[in-house]
């Protein structure tokens, strides 16, 4: 897609370009310029990708009246006369391209609408065929809707530059991650920091050190407990951009994931599985037939085989195994105690909306 959009910029002769694809899977998008992805132009670019059917020929026409649309797509116009160009076109028989391009010095001639419209699709098979041609040149947009989590990759400005479809939900409901004006933002000031820091981190230490990845809490409440992942975006034409990974908790799925990344046992695995269900040793017990002494001795050979001691540590393993970073073998577990304290053998596990998580 990153392809075919420098390609029609080009073609065009425009600085920017927006192109979308729709498919049954859902809208996948990529950007070239200046402009940072805003979820609210979603619904307008599916509507004019359902205009027509599926076998007409591509169409191209200029923009006056859609201004304000373009401007969030494509960036604001530059002084003086600008325009710009939308087009769609069915790429096959269930999948349609929709683009945006501008800015234009000229509007576009009447008498060039029939031959560049003709010309956009031969376009979009030689990009997809370049694109297969050139290992390691990924496209961040088709890459990103391939990771299970919400995903958004965003500068060391949290400027936001592409969102999957987990993303662009976690960004409307608006509780662990907003947009701000086109900008990446916490659910609070020190979180939104916190990114910032890491971000500026991890792009530093990627460029002298290669792969590295860090860990940012965004909730460290009970019922809404977490964290970000965050890395240097895996492809060659996006220095300079960090990937934000918000993995989202799945208990049974997260005890096989740690499971299987330190060579626990059936037996081990069920524990860790109600562990990240918030049971306390009690309930535990009462749930596998053994007793509640049975439960904390397991626990506490559990953590041993980890190398954690703080039952808090089991939701920071299960972010670390489901790293898109490289992250989840075993020589990256957790050797030290990432907050520190020791194991009470007393009361429910519970974590504190703020401050450090309570031990169990």
């Amino acid at each position: 897609m990153e392809y075919f959009a420098k390609a029609t910029a080009e073609l065009l002769g425009c600085r920017s370009c927006y192109v979308a694809m729709i498919s049954a899977s859902g809208l996948e998008e990529v950007r070239i310029g200046d402009a940072p992805t805003d979820p609210s132009c979603t619904t307008i670019v599916e509507r004019i990708a359902r205009k027509g059917t599926a076998e007409d020929v591509a169409s191209l026409e200029p923009i006056n009246s859609r201004t304000s649309f373009v401007r969030k797509l494509i960036g604001a116009e530059p002084p003086g006369r600008s325009h710009s160009v939308i087009g769609r076109f069915a790429s096959d028989a269930r999948t349609t391209v929709v683009f945006v391009a501008g800015w234009r010095p000229a509007a576009l001639a009447a008498a060039e609408i029939p031959g560049l419209a003709h010309t956009v699709r031969p376009l979009w098979k030689a990009a997809h065929s370049l694109a297969r041609q050139t290992p390691g040149q990924l496209d961040a947009q088709l890459w990103l809707e391939e990771l299970t989590f919400p995903a958004i990759i965003v500068d060391p400005g949290l400027h936001i530059y592409a969102v999957n479809h987990g993303g662009r939900a976690l960004l409307t409901e608006r509780e662990l991650l907003r947009m701000d004006g086109g900008r990446l933002a916490g659910s609070c000031a020190s979180v939104t920091e916190s990114l910032r820091r890491a971000i500026g981190k991890v792009l530093i230490e990627s460029g002298t050190h290669g792969c590295f990845s860090t860990t940012v809490p965004l909730s460290m409440d009970r019922q809404q407990f977490a964290f970000a992942k965050i890395g240097a975006v895996p492809t060659h034409d996006k220095l300079g951009q960090a990937l934000i990974v918000v993995p989202q908790f799945d208990d049974v799925q997260g005890a096989h994931c740690i499971a299987s990344a330190f060579g626990l046992n059936w037996a081990e695995e069920r524990i860790v599985a109600r562990i990240l269900q918030f049971q306390c040793p009690r309930d535990i017990g009462a749930e596998l037939g053994l007793t509640e002494a049975t439960v904390r001795t397991y626990t506490k050979r559990i953590m041993l085989k980890l190398g954690i001691n703080r039952q808090s540590e089991f939701f920071l393993l299960y972010h670390l195994t489901q790293s898109p970073f490289g992250a989840g073998r075993r020589e990256n577990r957790v050797s030290r105690p990432v907050f520190g304290g020791r194991l009470d053998e007393e009361g429910p596990m519970r974590l504190r909306t703020a401050g450090k998580p309570s031990s169990d």
